[in-house]
Formats: C-alpha cells, sequence, structure tokens
C-alpha cells in the first residue's frame, strides 16, 4: 500500500489529538477501572497488556523515543490497577487460582519488561535475549488473562449479552495482531511475537480475515442504536484503509499508521458497546 504526502500529512495532524485523548483517558482510568465488572477488567488487562509490549517494540525501533516510553509506562499503571482492582470479585476456590496465575505472570513480565527498557536506554538496541524473554512473558500473561477471563464466566451468576462478549473478543483480536505486526515491522532481531510452536501460531493475515467478519456481525448487531452504529462504520473505514496492510504484512511495512488507526478501532468499538 502506497500513501501519498497528504495523507501523511493528514494523520500526522491526528496525532497530536489523539495522544492527548490517550493521556486524558490514562489520567482517570485508574479511578474507573474499579467500577468495572470483574469480567470488564480482565478484559482492559489484556488489551493494555498487549499495548505495553507494542509500546516496547515501538520504544526500541525509534532508540528510547519518549513518547513510546510514555506508552509503555501508562500500559504499566494501568495493568496495577486493574489487575489489583479484580481481585476484590475473586471468591471461587478456582477464581483464587487463575488470578494468582495472573499475578506471577504479571510480576515476572513487568520485570523483564523493564530490564528490556533499561538496556534501550543504555545502548539504544533491544538485546536479543531480553526481548524473547519479553515476549515469552507478554504471552503467557495474556493467557493467565485470558483463563481468568474463561474461570469468571463459568463461575459468574450473571452472563455478558453476546453483543459484549463480541466486542471484547474482536478488540483483543486487534489488540494482539497490532503487536505482531509491530514485531515483525519494527524489530532489528530475528524472533518476533510468537507462542513458539510454528504449527498452532496464528497468524497475522488469518487474524486479520477473523477480526473483518467479526466487525460486520458486530455492525449488524448495533443497526438499530444509531449511535454505536455511526461510531462502528467509522470503525470499519479506519479498517478498511489498513486492512491489506495487515493481510500482506510481509510487504507492507507502515506501522506508525497502523498503530495509530488500530487503537482508535478499538476505542471506537469499546465507545460503541457502551452507547448501547
Amino acid at each position: 500500500m502506497f500513501f501519498s504526502r497528504k495523507l501523511i500529512r493528514r494523520f500526522l495532524t491526528t496525532t497530536g489529538t489523539f495522544a492527548l485523548a490517550l493521556n486524558v483517558s490514562t489520567a482517570i482510568f485508574a479511578e474507573e477501572s474499579d467500577t468495572f465488572s470483574p469480567l470488564e477488567q480482565v478484559f482492559q488487562a489484556q488489551v493494555n497488556s498487549y499495548y505495553s509490549v507494542n509500546g516496547f517494540y515501538n520504544f526500541s525501533a525509534n532508540q528510547g523515543a519518549q513518547k513510546d516510553l510514555s506508552t509503555i509506562n501508562e500500559s504499566i499503571e494501568n495493568l496495577n490497577s486493574l489487575i489489583k482492582s479484580v481481585e476484590s470479585g475473586i471468591d471461587e476456590d478456582a477464581e483464587v487460582t487463575a488470578y494468582g496465575e495472573v499475578t506471577d505472570a504479571w510480576k515476572t513480565y513487568q520485570d523483564v519488561l523493564k530490564q528490556n527498557i533499561e538496556e534501550v536506554e543504555k545502548t539504544g538496541y533491544p538485546d536479543l535475549r531480553l526481548a524473547g524473554d519479553m515476549a515469552v512473558g507478554n504471552i503467557r500473561l495474556n493467557k493467565s488473562l485470558a483463563s481468568l477471563y474463561d474461570t469468571l464466566l463459568v463461575t459468574n451468576k450473571e452472563k455478558p449479552e453476546k453483543i459484549k462478549e463480541l466486542s471484547r473478543k474482536t478488540a483483543t483480536n486487534l489488540a494482539l495482531m497490532m503487536t505482531k505486526y509491530s514485531a515483525r515491522t519494527t524489530s532489528t532481531v530475528s524472533q518476533v511475537y510468537a507462542d513458539g510452536d510454528s504449527d498452532t501460531e496464528v497468524t497475522i493475515d488469518s487474524l486479520a480475515s477473523e477480526f473483518s467478519a467479526q466487525l460486520i456481525e458486530l455492525t449488524s448487531l448495533v443497526k438499530d442504536n444509531e449511535k454505536a452504529l455511526k461510531l462502528l462504520d467509522s470503525a470499519q473505514t479506519k479498517w478498511d484503509f489498513i486492512k491489506s496492510s495487515y493481510i500482506n504484512y510481509n510487504e507492507n511495512r507502515v506501522n506508525f499508521i497502523v498503530n495509530l488507526y488500530s487503537k482508535k478501532i478499538i476505542s471506537d468499538i469499546d465507545l460503541a458497546i457502551a452507547a448501547i
């Protein structure tokens, strides 16, 4: 995909406004996270986990840019708040076990993430071994969060509506896709963000196809809500613009634009479901 200079300028002018919105939302995030349901807290933790490692890939590629470090730190703060908040909704034995796995994984990942940040700040480049450990730690954290989410689905008496459950899966899918894309397009080393098993590894293009179907289904479910429909139509427009970069991820390297629009799409999805 080729972008005209006019389009690039348009994207650059939106960055400041978007960054300001992210900073404002982060400032009130810790306060709002206490009002989220346990399922919502775990979902938000998953998204912020992806944002943190995705932020590092950009941070390392940009030789320690402060804007990328801010993204990482905001995600860490959000994760700390969410993981602490969800504990108050944990009581069943299965939930306690699953939550313990989350806290263990979070501590391990947070430690190695900070080591990676220090390495880039010191040398300007990522360390191969540390970057690999970080990817493994983040994958473990997200698997433990997914396990906790599934456990809460079983033990909770109140089940989420189909549209809310689908919206969370859709947003998480895109956050994972963005992380995999950043790992491939910004990494100066051979490893990418993967679970280590080439037979089970989900590729970026297959995630993109799944996301396209999920977004269409979501839009169909909100067709009677004007505000939600408008937000998802906006998400679809953004997705149409970056979709080919995800599908042809080995050819189209436009990480900045893909990151910017992916985060905007996730925000659109969240706002659309909140409007219902």
